[in-house]
């Protein structure tokens, strides 16, 4: 008996109770227009019917892996890659789809480059709530800096096709489950692979309602704490940008002066507005100065109140 051929690529798509979205996903991978891939769903202890509506798509390209407990998205994703047959790596969120020549782009540009032993990304569109589309900011890799452009643009996995080879060296960290793909690109930029951007856009990241970016009220202080164990990677050392991280860790503060603002916590608003400027003066989107000042003194005690009845006073007699 001839062995069938191993598949291009695998499409890994880490999910977690995802039953209303998971379908339209894993479609828009049976939907390309290039069909030698697989689907691998790993399902990270779903509770909500996961598994009946993947059992329900007829189509032996999908396999479905179960995880016991909750291993969260990077052992997710390195039980995928463990199972993977395809010589390049791709990868979907649940909540996100490709649009069909995804894949056909993705081999084009690989061929084009000789199947290297690399890494490989494309541009992305965003989507609200209601389906309406913008760019995603995408700008041109060889312009910048590698590592600088991994700090300032987030590069999502479903945006990647990475060479199987590639995660013998350098997989997911566990210990590092919120920005994981920066801090994943970073170390495969430092391994000495070579990188490759497909400037058309094939995919869509979607704004889910209840996805971390939108729904966490503690994401900045996460976001805090993993960005400073990425940035103290030995094998880092010396290659991140002092203007970047801190541009990353000004803008954390920027949000937890805004959230200690919210819960009246007058000293921690103070503090982490003090660190956002300070650490980058010039705010990390160019916007932030003012809303950090005009917050910092309508929360100062006795002068806050009385800007503030000024103000009203001022809008009621207008």
């Amino acid at each position: 008996m001839i062995e069938k051929e191993l598949p291009f690529f695998s499409v890994i798509v880490p999910t977690y109770n995802r039953a209303h979205s998971i379908a339209k996903a894993v479609q828009s991978i049976l939907d390309q227009t290039f069909i030698d891939f697989e689907i691998i769903v790993v399902d990270d202890a779903s509770t909500d019917g996961t598994k009946e509506v993947i059992n329900s798509i007829a189509d032996n390209r999908v396999r479905y892996i179960r995880n016991e407990t909750n291993l969260e998205r990077c052992l997710t994703r390195n039980k995928g890659i463990e199972i993977a047959k395809g010589k390049y790596i791709c990868f979907l969120d649940s909540d996100d789809y490709h649009l069909q020549k995804h894949l056909d782009l993705i081999y084009k540009e690989i061929q084009h480059q000789n199947e290297p032993v690399g890494f490989f990304f494309t541009n992305a569109w965003d989507e609200d709530s209601e389906g309406k589309r913008s760019e995603r900011c995408c700008p041109d890799f060889e312009k910048f800096n590698s590592y600088s452009y991994f700090l300032h643009y987030t590069v999502n996995p479903q945006r990647w096709a990475v060479h199987r080879n590639v995660f013998e060296k350098v997989k997911f960290d566990s210990e590092v489950i919120i920005c994981e793909d920066m801090d994943t690109s970073l170390r495969i930029l430092a391994a000495g692979f070579p990188v490759f951007q497909i400037k058309e856009r094939t995919t869509i990241y979607v704004a889910a309602t209840d996805s971390f970016t939108m729904n966490d009220r503690n994401k900045a202080a996460k976001e805090l704490f993993y960005l400073k164990r990425i940035f103290s990677r030995k094998e880092l050392k010396g290659k991140l940008s002092k203007s970047e991280r801190n541009r990353l860790i000004s803008m954390c503060h920027f949000h937890l002066a805004i959230k200690s603002n919210e819960e009246g916590l007058r000293l921690k608003t103070y503090r982490h507005s003090i660190l956002s400027f300070f650490l980058f003066p010039r705010g990390y989107n160019g916007k932030t100065n003012k809303i950090l000042f005009v917050m910092t003194l309508y929360s100062l005690p006795v002068i806050g109140n009385w800007i503030k009845s000024v103000i009203a006073l001022k809008k009621h007699y207008l």
